[in-house]
């Protein structure tokens, strides 16, 4: 099809029921369309993205012998891949196919305008069909996908994808940087909407007991590797082939030697404070993080140890040895998932947090109400130790607030009813208060707590806390509220509870410039299209889930979890994947090996070998075009859309 004399276009034009119709003349398109240059069929239809529609082109490439398809109709994001497909099966290439956007671009915008509207609409259909005259076929290839995959994050969320693709029958590399698997549900005792431990499940047959959700699954499995106190140091690579570099901190303490005894904690003499109980108590310089702990086995601090050497001469086993060194793990994979969690933000300067003992988070109410946590399940006062016969509530701390975080953290509102409502139910002489905005309980029966707690006497006060002070000699807090309407009144509180935003990890940015992902404006990290990709990357084999991508509850991670392993799973049970070559291209005789396009590709899809010729890696390349842009002897050429392309576009256009 190079002369073109040859070429034979077929135009369709959408009627897309009335949402073109209704502004543009469809039939005066047609007859337009029917007599520009090397059109040799043009129809209008109701819906050709219908089955009706599709066969309609068929027939047409068929008894019309067409070598080129226009189709006019709404916006390529939505049904370009569809007509590409449906030429292919016709027998023709899929990139001799060219669609003109006449729904957003006309009809929509011009409803009330619908002689401009037409006028623009031919003039689109114009470019497209000069366009598509010159396009030329493009070809696929195949590149091997590796069965294996690294999770970052040891969280819920991470375990579960980690427990799913080995359940696949896929090695999975699962890295977490602290010092054990759980994250922040290893944090919450009870937690909504089963009111159990965040790391058990209900009893499944033949078992009629209790287990913990991960620990056994995880220990027993061997397609599963963990790596704590890791980092991911370097990923190179594409789907099917990333080269991850993990940065392994030293444990000084053997997985494999260490039996759990506590007889090194014992005889440490170094104390400070538990990071896992938010403070509330202290823990040795060596320490078992929880007792649930996987691994299960004790760690180093080794910014807080003194090297005494106590503890490796009561070690049994010969466990321990405090001069280990960091050291790298190179792993091989063909996906990655993204399970990294958030944070709890920490309100220093708000209602005197930070300032007075008796202000706190409900992350340290959690470890309070926890059996297992530092106070045995026994809600006290920071400052003296006695059980607060008064406690506030309060909302939207640092959340819905343009000078911090300007999002609502989804669910906070359930983990203070969570917390009222057990508080209530275990001291039913406390008197409790919530101070809110809204109360948002969006989830599965997630109003049942709501009922539940005005049931068992919790107040709720809508409005704003004004003020917040502490009287210095009993640590009484004094608060001051302005209701919705009324005046401002002022109540006295034994212990306030704020209620936090959920934030991105501290270490997002450096983890997201390390993977070459994009963070959306709140900073979590940004999926490729909330709606039609939720948990893809702009990068093909990599997948987010979980609270990376924003507050989410247990149920709904475990759900990303799932269906992200599913994504993965489905990539490497192939074991290759096919892409087309739309893609940039070289000419070696003009490139000078500047490396612009290197630095510039946002995918790292360029390398420049030792040659000193630009090198594109046509799996990694998702054809941008920033290459082309940027290359200063105009090596970099765009498959799909060459100058001579864009040009013909342009002259379409002009010719009108």
């Amino acid at each position: 099809m190079s002369k073109l004399e040859d070429v034979r276009i077929g135009v369709f034009i959408c009627h897309c029921g009335l949402n073109i119709a209704k502004a543009v003349d469809v039939k005066a398109l047609t007859n337009f369309a029917s007599k520009l240059p090397n059109v040799v069929y043009a129809i209008d239809n109701e819906f050709v993205c219908s089955e009706y529609g599709q066969n309609l082109i068929k027939t047409a490439i068929r008894d019309h012998k067409l070598n080129r398809v226009v189709v006019a109709s709404c916006s390529p994001k939505l049904h370009e891949l569809t007509f590409r497909r449906v030429v292919e099966e016709a027998g023709l290439n899929p990139f001799l196919f060219e669609m003109a956007n006449i729904r957003e671009h006309c009809s929509w915008p011009h409803l009330s305008e619908p002689e401009e509207a037409t006028e623009k609409a031919k003039f689109l259909v114009s470019a497209a069909v000069e366009r598509v005259a010159t396009l030329e076929e493009i070809g696929k290839v195949k590149a091997p996908v590796k069965k294996s995959s690294l999770v970052i994050g040891g969280g819920i969320a991470g375990i579960q994808s980690a427990l799913s693709l080995a359940d696949y029958g896929f090695t999975v590399y699962l890295v977490e940087k602290q010092p054990t698997l759980g994250g922040k549900a290893a944090q919450l005792g009870r937690v909504f909407p089963t009111e159990d431990c965040g790391l058990c499940v209900a009893p499944q047959r033949p078992d009629m007991h209790r287990r913990c959700m991960y620990k056994t699954r995880i220990l027993m499995r061997p397609n599963i590797k963990v790596y704590t106190l890791s980092k991911v140091k370097n990923l190179e690579g594409y789907v099917g082939n990333f080269k991850a570099t993990i940065q392994r901190e030293p444990r000084c303490i053997s997985e494999e030697l260490c039996v759990g005894c506590g007889e090194c904690e014992r005889v440490c003499p170094v104390q400070v404070p538990n990071e896992f109980n938010f403070g509330l108590n202290k823990r040795k310089a060596v320490y078992l993080p929880f007792p649930q702990a996987v691994p299960h086995a004790y760690v180093i601090d080794h910014q807080n140890c003194t090297k005494c050497g106590k503890c490796i001469e009561i070690c049994p086993t010969k466990a321990i040895n405090l001069d280990e060194a960091p050291y790298e793990i190179a792993l091989d994979v063909g996906t990655v998932i993204v399970a990294t969690g958030f944070d709890e933000f920490e309100p220093i300067g708000m209602y005197s947090y930070g300032k007075s003992q008796n202000v706190i988070t409900q992350s340290r109410l959690a470890r309070m109400m926890d059996p297992g946590g530092p106070t045995v399940g026994e809600v006290s006062r920071p400052s003296d130790g006695e059980r607060p016969k008064r406690i506030a509530m309060i909302q939207c701390v640092g959340s819905r607030d343009p000078a911090t975080h300007p999002y609502c953290s989804k669910i906070c509102c359930m983990i203070s009813l969570k917390h009222a409502r057990s508080l209530k139910m275990k001291y039913p002489d406390m008197d409790i208060t919530v101070f809110y905005k809204d109360i948002r309980a969006s989830g599965k029966n997630y109003d049942i707590y709501y009922d539940d707690c005005q049931k068992v006497g919790v107040k709720f006060l809508r409005g704003e806390v004004e003020t917040l002070l502490e009287d210095p000699k009993t640590g009484n807090l004094s608060l001051q509220f302005k209701p919705l309407s009324g005046p401002p009144h002022l109540s006295e509180f034994d212990l306030v509870v704020l209620t936090s935003a959920l934030t991105p990890q501290k270490d997002v940015e450096e983890l997201a410039r390390t993977l070459n992902l994009s963070l959306s404006s709140d900073n979590f990290f940004a999926e490729s299209h909330p709606k039609l990709a939720p948990l893809d990357t702009k990068l093909d084999g990599i997948y987010l889930c979980g609270g990376c991508l924003g507050p989410k509850d247990i149920p709904e991670s475990i759900t990303q979890a799932m269906a992200v392993s599913s994504r993965a799973a489905t990539l490497m049970a192939v074991g290759e994947v096919e892409i087309d070559l739309a893609k940039a291209v070289v000419d070696e005789d003009r490139c000078i090996g500047c490396g612009n396009c290197v630095i510039t590709c946002p995918y790292r899809a360029i390398e420049l070998p030792l040659t000193g010729i630009a090198h594109v890696i046509e799996v990694a390349c998702k054809g941008c075009g920033i290459c082309v842009v940027e290359c200063p002897t105009m090596a970099m050429e765009l498959r799909h859309y060459k100058n001579k392309q864009l040009l013909a576009q342009i002259d379409g256009i002009l010719a009108r």
